[in-house]
């Protein structure tokens, strides 16, 4: 098996460009069946897994976080060239929320063989149509599309003076979004229904986590193929405060402010323009439209997790 890795050396505070050659080397003989690429600027990832597929590799593994896996797996669906390889992942970034849904170890040298192994598990993608500067894009996500609150924490948390260190700073950053924190009006269809609600976030989710271990839909699993819908309803402060506690332990779908669905098409618009973020990257705004891919692609890992673990595994 060809195997190549796309690392982005500047993950877990610039600390992936060590950790990966001595994890590589902790295999033996094993690591020179590995091919190593460096990623050098946002988006170099995406162009990198494009190459490595139209170069005939049969497993990528993407190194760093979500935003890595995020371009690894926009770079392979959007190349047509070549057979699609499966996906590993080696989590070394601040945020790495979607290898929380499977068992893969929970030493470094175990998920990077779990990346590497034999053993795959089919699982879906989300794709969607966004509007951008650039007029209208598509994109595909692995883990959750948001609009609302979550996409404007991440705007403070890329911007914020605490960097990207971790979930306190991540925490940080959702209680400075609450001020002055904006509802949104969406309307449009779901499932082909039409859907109309006020709501401060909304989130449509493949992955049970996000956001530095935040259980944001505890019933979502990549191998269903529908997404979980979540959103909440404007209530006051010390409501958003309750959501945001309760959501690290995914227990927020027990508040009546909080609502879910199932789907696997979703169209929606904003009276006021929304920011929309997909596996913690910011992508565009309103209006969206987004479908389920199922059998998207092959991911190397043992067996999916079951939600009721996922908060103990500590990825990255």
């Amino acid at each position: 098996m060809r195997i190549a890795a796309i690392v982005n050396p500047v993950s877990g505070f610039k600390t992936a460009r060590k950790k990966w050659p001595a994890l590589l080397s902790s295999l033996g003989p094993g690591a020179v069946r590995v091919e190593t690429f460096w990623s050098e600027y946002p988006g170099h990832a995406e162009l990198l897994a494009a190459s490595v597929r139209r170069s005939g590799y049969d497993r990528v593994i993407a190194v760093g976080g979500d935003g890595t896996l995020f371009e690894v797996l926009n770079g392979l669906w959007w190349e047509e060239r070549g057979k699609l390889p499966s996906v590993g992942m080696v989590p070394l970034g601040t945020g790495c929320d979607y290898i929380r849904n499977f068992e893969v170890g929970r030493r470094r040298v175990e998920r990077l063989r779990a990346a590497m192994g034999q053993s795959t598990i089919t699982v879906s993608l989300g794709r969607c149509r966004i509007q951008n500067a650039e007029g209208q894009r598509e994109r595909v996500f692995a883990m959750i599309l948001g609009m609302g609150l979550d996409a404007e924490v991440i705007r403070r948390f890329r911007t914020g003076r605490f960097g990207r260190s971790g979930w306190p700073a991540y925490a940080l950053s959702a209680l400075r979004s609450f001020r002055g924190l904006n509802s949104y009006v969406l309307s449009g269809n779901i499932n082909g229904v039409f859907f109309h609600t006020n709501a401060i976030f909304f989130g449509t989710a493949l992955g049970c986590c996000f956001g530095k271990r935040i259980v944001v839909a505890p019933p979502a699993s990549p191998v269903r193929n529908q997404f979980e819908l979540v959103w909440a309803e404007p209530v006051g402060l010390s409501g958003r405060l309750l959501l945001l506690f309760l959501a690290y332990f995914g227990a927020h779908y027990r508040l009546p402010w909080v609502k879910t669905a199932r789907a696997s098409r979703i169209s929606l618009d904003s009276v006021s323009q929304a920011l929309i973020q997909a596996d913690g990257e910011l992508i565009g705004n309103t209006p969206v439209e987004i479908e389920i891919i199922p059998g998207a692609f092959s991911f190397a890992a043992k067996a999916v997790r079951r939600t009721s673990s996922i908060s103990i595994l500590r990825a990255g």
